[in-house]
């Protein structure tokens, strides 16, 4: 029997790198019939109170999240955290650092492209963004606007990817330490699409051990990138853990094209018992 989605947690909006707005994203969800959805914009939690309140307006279910984007020597690793209080002193300060931290890797990606030919000012960028967070998506976007390259997936490829011409990692964040925060914070803390962590599965078990030692609650399972039997491997590691399972969509709009709110995601059954987590601590 098919798998009824009920809630996608895994979803960005134009307060990072996503472009529909707080509410087009919650009325995207609610039009395609999920009953509860998650915000869980890059390295902020700018649109959580506005979500929230046209949650209520609209009637559909609201999870405050965030993603952070975190690195263990060369793999990158995304951590989601659920539940949180984008008002608590400690998340605040923390995402005030990140937003530092990202500003300095976009200048020197700006310094780096500029070197092979291809200038590109903060101005042009931050008009690409109407969020607090400018990512890599934006600067692709204003390239594309120059004329130097023709899609978001060239410039990734040619000039921002790993061990290209213009890319600088940003200042790392530790998962381990990101999963403390969130715990500190009350939320539930997941590992996000395991698939892309590693394309060894001994190097992701490995990770996952280091980040249940530390309060890990759960990993996204259902994802729209990984294969059936990379969700049935997922979830039987899940089990054998005792994490959740927890799934989404990573919807961000126009910037990942054939991706819609509803695409992956977590029954309603499933939607309790992470729930119920917060109910434990």
């Amino acid at each position: 029997m098919e798998r009824e989605i009920n809630y996608d947690l895994h979803g960005h909006t134009i307060c990072s790198d996503g472009t529909f707005t707080v509410r087009e994203f919650l009325e995207r969800a609610k039009a395609n019939g999920l009953k509860g959805v998650a915000i869980t914009d890059h390295d902020t939690m700018s649109g959580i109170g506005e979500g929230r309140e046209i949650a209520k307006e609209i009637g559909i279910d609201f999870i405050s999240g965030i993603e952070f984007s975190c690195f263990i020597g060369d793999n990158e690793i995304h951590i989601l955290g659920y539940f949180l209080d984008e008002n608590m002193k400690e998340m605040k300060e923390k995402l005030t650092l990140l937003k530092e931290e990202r500003d300095k890797r976009n200048r020197k990606i700006l310094e780096k492209l500029e070197k092979v030919g291809l200038p590109l000012t903060m101005e042009e960028v931050e008009a690409e963004a109407t969020g607090q967070i400018i990512s890599k998506v934006h600067i692709c976007n204003a390239m594309i606007k120059k004329g130097y390259i023709y899609t978001k997936s060239e410039g990734f490829r040619q000039y921002l990817g790993t061990n290209k011409v213009a890319h600088v990692q940003k200042g790392e964040s530790d998962p381990i330490e990101m999963v403390k925060l969130i715990k500190r914070c009350g939320g539930v803390a997941v590992l996000a699409h395991p698939k892309l962590v590693s394309s060894s599965k001994e190097r992701v078990l490995e990770i996952l051990e280091l980040l249940i030692e530390v309060g890990l609650d759960g990993i996204e399972v259902e994802y729209p990138a990984h294969s059936k039997e990379e969700r049935e491997y997922f979830r039987k590691v899940a089990i054998e853990k005792g994490l959740v399972i927890t799934g989404g969509s990573d919807f961000h709009g126009g910037n990942r094209e054939g991706i819609d709110l509803g695409a992956a995601g977590i029954t309603e059954d499933e939607f309790k018992i992470i729930k119920d987590i917060l109910k434990e601590d």
